[in-house]
């Protein structure tokens, strides 16, 4: 399920129509009564085998590690047909719609040692929680999340729910379903559940994660719609009884405020450089889950996806390159998801991968290169424990009130920290300009209100990311020649804000081409403010 066009796989069901044949038997002629013997004893029907399910073994997986799920995938001697392998024109059990082919061949979702096996694959790369694709109440993926969800509780996997834009998702059917999932499996131990706490859901209630793709159109069929769609419903949400967090696929930051979710999701970035990687972390607002989706590359010129979306794997460093950027863009997530697990037509699974296999038709079937099928779960854990062990810099909670009687004034960090996630609180209507750019916050009014004493200001919320070398943190102060800007540095960590330093700026300096002056704040009057 791409970003850059959602898959073609997505809406589609093909349905094969099966015929039941009852055959009859009936015995002719005239019985001729007889003494009644002893019956034998009725023989006993013999048991269905019981699957031998893989052992669990090894560490428990971690649950701030997830990745999303395809419970999708259907075959001819489990359910009497095949579904998602043969859409596009294929043939299986060979022919599939995928670059690569399964280790476990063209297998059902509803076939116990499958999913067992998944499970447990899951568990090896030290995966935690699956985010299973969900196309609404009573479609066939909900029908395959009670086998799922037993199963998980063996391997100690969790269990969420990623909600597609399934025909007629709405709003007000977003609340619908979040109350169907709770009611129908949110008691069962393998439902993924936090104490975890968000900047809309601040309490620490267990509630469950559910997280929400094309939250930029409500179903596939309609138009686009804003974040305040949706915030109705999100306080509903946040109101359960359960509560819940809420992660929706887009990388615009103002999208947390503006419908009250929880966090942001990105699915998948094929071009880190040229689509700034995760830098889009650095515009939540404080609380928010930032949540980065790793890829390790993406195939599907099988099913015709335009060739400028084909990302090689590169034996693995592909996998590698996401994951460092998504730990080290200087945020840390609330929770990193694997995309996919088996998303086999885009070619995004980590799921083993078969080696040599043709389809039968002269083509052969791409495999993970110098990696062995099960190199992707061996590289995920190695990556699950390199998260577990990084730590990030000190980071300080705190509020900027910019002010001034200027027609323009710019207050920036020039050094010593960085500030992340900053959040415009408050700003004055007088302003004409009242913006945070990169490491500036901007703050303009009308020149003749200026002349006229008036004052605007803009109050920001945001975080001080601290280096342990760092002595000082340096700030620039740049306007116009009129009036004065003040800028007042508060720790907003507690209850009430405590005023750190202020700094005024009123004067005129000749000696650059702008009307500049730098401050400094010893980084040890932070350092021990409580974050």
């Amino acid at each position: 399920m791409a970003a850059e066009g959602k898959a073609l796989f997505r809406l589609g069901l093909a349905w094969l129509v099966m015929g039941l044949t009852i055959f009859a038997c009936s015995y002719p002629g005239t019985v001729t009564p007889a003494p009644t013997p002893t019956a034998p004893p009725s023989p006993s029907p013999t048991p269905a085998p019981t699957p031998t399910l893989p052992p669990v073994v090894g560490p428990e997986p971690s649950y701030r590690v997830g990745a999303f799920y395809y419970p999708w995938y259907q075959s001819l001697d489990v359910d009497g047909y095949w579904r998602h392998w043969e859409e596009g024109g294929f043939h299986p059990p060979l022919d599939i719609s995928s670059d690569y082919y399964p280790v476990l061949g063209a297998y059902s979702v509803f076939d116990e040692g499958v999913v067992a096996q998944h499970f447990a694959w899951l568990r090896q790369a030290g995966v935690g929680v699956i985010a299973s694709s969900w196309w609404g109440q009573g479609s066939r993926e909900d029908r395959a999340v009670p086998l799922m969800l037993d199963v998980a509780e063996r391997y100690d996997v969790r269990v969420a729910f990623h909600i597609e834009p399934y025909i007629g998702r709405t709003a007000e059917r977003l609340v619908s379903d979040i109350k169907y999932l709770y009611r129908r499996y949110g008691s069962h131990p393998a439902f993924f559940r936090t104490t975890a706490a968000s900047r809309w859901s601040p309490d620490h209630r267990s509630k469950g994660l559910f997280f929400v793709w094309g939250i930029e159109v409500p179903d596939n069929d309609s138009p686009p719609v804003d974040a305040a769609y949706w915030r109705e419903a999100l306080d509903a949400i946040h109101a359960l009884p359960d509560g819940a967090l809420v992660i929706v696929s887009t990388v615009q930051g103002d999208w947390i405020d503006g419908g009250h979710f929880d966090g942001l999701y990105n699915y998948v970035t094929l071009r880190l450089q040229e689509q700034g990687g995760f830098s889009w972390a650095r515009s939540l607002p404080p609380d928010a889950w930032y949540v980065p989706s790793v890829v390790p590359g993406f195939s599907a010129r099988r099913i015709g996806y335009p060739e400028g979306l084909y990302t090689p794997r590169q034996d693995g460093a592909t996998y590698n390159e996401q994951w460092t950027a998504a730990l080290g863009v200087g945020v840390e997530p609330a929770m990193v998801m694997i995309t996919s697990f088996n998303e086999w037509h885009e070619g995004t699974q980590i799921e083993p991968a078969a080696v040599g296999v043709t389809n039968g038709r002269q083509y052969t079937y791409q495999d993970y290169g110098a990696l062995p099928p099960e190199g992707y779960l061996d590289l995920t854990r190695q990556w699950v424990d390199r998260f577990a062990q990084t730590t990030w810099p000190e980071t300080v909670r705190v509020c900027i009130r910019l002010a001034t009687t200027s027609d323009w004034t710019v207050f920036r960090l020039a050094g010593g920290a960085e500030w992340l996630r900053p959040d415009l609180r408050q700003a004055s209507a007088e302003a004409t300009e009242a913006r945070i750019q990169g490491d500036n916050l901007i703050l303009n009014q009308p020149l003749a209100r200026a002349e006229g004493g008036g004052t605007v200001e803009m109050l920001v919320e945001l975080l001080f990311a601290i280096p342990e070398d760092s002595t000082a943190l340096v700030f620039e102060i740049d306007r116009g020649h009129l009036g004065t800007t003040r800028a007042e540095v508060a720790d907003c960590s507690g209850a009430e804000p405590v005023v750190i330093e202020t700094f005024v700026w009123g004067g005129i300096n000749p000696a650059v081409d702008s009307n500049t002056a730098t401050f400094q704040l010893p980084a040890a009057e932070l350092r021990t403010t409580p974050p």
